[in-house]
């Protein structure tokens, strides 16, 4: 008798005919065999249609559902739906795989069952052999976060696990409902909804991915992969895990573009604005979009500081020693890092002792 489909790989698509053959390559080739490949074709219009029937004429693991173009939530959840296996493994077209990934994702998964979700470490690359500094910057951080402790103490730094690496229990995804349809990106939504809910986050420590970068690829054209909607997803879950709750309202650090989007953010909330902090020496009534900047060449004395004991403090730098300053004078006169001040942007190299 068949056992079970262990893992589901989870896969939506949408004109993807260019990519798409060297990832299903990779996928056939998996060293660990017992899965299946759920592709959800969210109303492709080239050759990807034709492409996927011959090659489920070929392997009979692969299953495609097709939608008319309904966006990647409505195709993450409607491929949700039809997994049958024990775990998920999400999978983008234009990225490819190590041929080990499945196993060894599974193996620390089966090793370790407190965790829910776990990543690995990717590598970019591009069709030009140029890589862009952010993203090596990006991923460089991504890299060094290994554990649950270190993933956790950077959540709202950034997005800290790659989406197309996403490897989970079926059961953290009945949990939290899914994907979400929110202004910002599903895969922040599903791991700050499933920190909300208890889950328990890791990273396999090899690198099984090669995440593709192109100019025109879906984090870069949407609006919601965009700065302005990772500050209110990270705004909005600051409210929903009560950090700013009894507290008086926030004080930004930093008053450049993190900063003011920073504090955007908040107010579209009815969160109370404290004010600014930053190096700008200027005159002692300047102000930053309304709310009072206090600017201190070096850091700022530690009577300054007790005014904004009973407030949230968003430490908002860009620059990494700056950043890793600030956080370490407020830690030295006993403010808490994601308790009583949170970093909202994430630095390289790293501002935060969290990573490796």
């Amino acid at each position: 008798m068949k056992s079970a489909t262990i893992i589901s790989i989870l896969m939506p698509v949408r004109n993807d005919a260019p990519v798409l053959g060297n990832c299903l390559a990779d996928i056939a080739k998996q060293s660990f065999e017992d899965f299946e490949l759920v592709v959800v074709d969210d109303g492709s219009t080239d050759e990807t249609t034709e492409m996927l029937q011959r090659a489920k004429g070929r392997d009979s693991r692969i299953r495609i559902i097709r939608t008319s173009a309904n966006g990647i939530v409505s195709a993450l959840n409607t491929g949700l739906a039809e997994c049958k296996g024990n775990y998920i493994a999400r999978m983008d077209a234009d990225d490819r795989m190590e041929k080990t990934r499945l196993e060894k994702q599974l193996e620390m998964m089966i090793q370790n069952p407190e965790l829910d979700l776990i990543g690995c470490r990717v590598e970019g690359f591009t069709d030009s052999g140029i890589f862009p500094e952010s993203g090596i910057q990006y991923q460089s951080w991504s890299n060094s976060l290994i554990s649950h402790e270190q993933i956790v103490c950077d959540l709202f730094a950034e997005s800290p696990i790659v989406h197309p690496t996403f490897f989970a229990a079926r059961e953290l995804f009945n949990k939290i409902g899914g994907y979400s349809e929110n202004p910002w990106a599903e895969d922040y939504d599903v791991i700050l909804r499933a920190y909300e809910k208890g889950a328990k986050f890791g990273k396999h420590p090899e690198t099984l991915l090669r995440k593709y970068h192109a100019p025109g690829r879906l984090s870069r054209r949407e609006a919601m992969y965009k700065r302005p909607a990772m500050f209110e997803a990270k705004a909005h879950f600051l409210q929903v895990f009560g950090w700013l709750k009894n507290r008086r309202g926030v004080l930004i650090v930093g008053s450049g573009p993190t900063g003011r989007q920073a504090a955007q953010s908040f107010e579209n909330r009815g969160v109370k604005l404290l004010g600014f902090v930053d190096n700008r020496p200027g005159p002692p009534d300047r102000y930053v979009k309304g709310r009072p900047a206090w600017g201190f060449p070096e850091l700022p004395p530690p009577e300054f500081l007790e005014q904004f004991r009973d407030a949230l403090i968003v430490l908002a730098i860009g620059d990494s020693s700056g950043q890793r300053a600030f956080s370490e004078l407020l830690q030295k006169n006993g403010f808490v890092e994601n308790h009583d001040f949170v970093r909202v942007i994430y630095n390289w190299p790293p501002a935060s002792r969290c990573s490796t």
